[in-house]
């Protein structure tokens, strides 16, 4: 997929979306009598199921924006990308700097984050190591020591909430090395991260929520098969409870909390998946997760049990899922552009290092797409420089810097 071919993809959809809501525009304009009756429940659910069904349509190979609180977001709220949304000026990296990154636990999208930080770091010539969270609070702690002692420039967290490691990051603090908080949320807590980078789980959760009500025809029966462990999933999940709400044809059958120890189980998720197609039977429809792992598990079990009717929805584009989607064994998948959080996290990095303030989660632009079997790689394989060149931009603006 060449740039050009993305711009044009996008400038496609932009205008599909564009006409799409003109003519829903023009149907809810007209006599008083159209406009009573556009106004009973039906009609409302209707109007609200198209909207979904066009967000989906304009995202599928093109990308959407969201400007603002991710916690806030609503349907109504949620642009077509049409042009550079991340930051155009920046400082100087440091010369010589030495990195360390604490993935959430090796063998998740967590350490590709990590994989892709390091890849940048050392093409700035900066020396970069990855550090195992192993998933749980201690290792957490324990991979925040080592940091520590490691006495690195900067220090970068892949999925780790504040809360957890709150020690850690205050005597990271006091040695002056400044740390950044990648798919982490501000807690409000005594202690917090120098700098958040959003890797829009809250705008992909909305977005997966939004084909579920599209593709039902405001009719979609939901469990959230949910991880509550980290702040910014609850916020995820709590964004997606309020969207499928809006749809009041849709029914949320449950949410079932599971951690992370339980969704790379394949055994603990087949036997949870199995209890929740027992107790719900014919209603469950739809089963939407916080991310990919343990999905493999879970379409196991559905096939198990005879239940292809049933339809599985994850996050963050990982290869296997976006393959599983192509196959058909899975509804959809969705990704904020892949590799973008990783260079966002650089830069707020080099900020910080320069003494000056971090950015924002809205300044850092991150626009995010939607893969169903029209559009997702049978290998997993996405040219995500194809959607915008994020990369590009982000080491001519640090070229440019002084």
């Amino acid at each position: 997929m060449t740039h050009t071919s993305g711009a044009r993809r996008l400038r496609a959809a932009a205008a599909a979306f564009g006409v799409a809501a003109l003519l829903l525009t023009t149907a809810a304009c007209g006599s008083g009598e159209d406009s009573a009756a556009s106004d009973t429940p039906a009609a409302v659910n209707d109007e609200y199921t198209e909207t979904a069904r066009k967000l989906i349509a304009a995202g599928t190979g093109g990308m959407l924006y969201f400007e603002g609180k991710e916690a806030d977001i609503t349907l109504d709220k949620i642009k077509v990308y049409e042009e550079w949304s991340g930051p155009t000026t920046s400082v100087k990296p440091p010369a010589n700097g030495k990195l360390n990154i604490i993935v959430c636990k090796i063998g998740t999208s967590c350490e590709e984050v990590g994989k892709r930080a390091t890849a940048i770091a050392e093409k700035l010539g900066w020396s970069a190591e990855i550090l195992d969270g192993q998933g749980t609070p201690e290792g957490y702690q324990k991979a925040l020591a080592t940091a520590a002692a490691n006495k690195p420039t900067a220090v970068i967290t892949v999925a780790i909430p504040e809360n957890q490691v709150a020690d850690g990051i205050a005597e990271l603090q006091k040695a002056k090395i400044p740390v950044v908080g990648v798919s982490a949320v501000a807690e409000g807590g005594a202690v917090g991260y120098d700098a958040h980078v959003s890797s829009r789980e809250t705008f992909q959760a909305v977005l997966a929520t939004a084909k579920a009500v599209a593709d039902s025809n405001g009719k979609a029966k939901v469990v959230f098969l949910w991880d509550v462990g980290y702040p910014h999933l609850v916020e995820a999940l709590n964004a997606s409870k309020r969207v499928l709400a809006g749809c009041t044809g849709c029914e949320l059958l449950e949410v079932r909390e599971r951690t992370l120890a339980q969704a790379v189980d394949p055994i603990e998720m087949q036997n949870i998946t199995t209890s929740l197609i027992q107790k719900h039977g014919d209603k469950l429809q739809y089963i939407l997760t916080p991310y990919g792992n343990g999905v493999e598990s879970v379409i196991a079990a559905i096939r198990a049990a005879g239940r292809n009717d049933i339809k599985v929805l994850s996050k963050n584009a990982e290869p296997e899922r976006l393959g599983s989607v192509a196959a058909g064994d899975q509804l959809a998948d969705f990704g904020a552009i892949r590799g973008w959080n990783a260079y966002a996290a650089i830069d707020q990095v080099g900020r910080l290092a320069a003494g000056q303030p971090a950015l924002p989660d809205a300044e850092q632009g991150i626009p995010a797409t939607v893969f169903d079997k029209t559009n997702a790689p049978k290998d997993g394989a996405v040219d995500w420089n194809g959607y915008v060149n994020y990369a590009e931009r982000y080491e001519k603006m640090w070229s440019e810097a002084r």
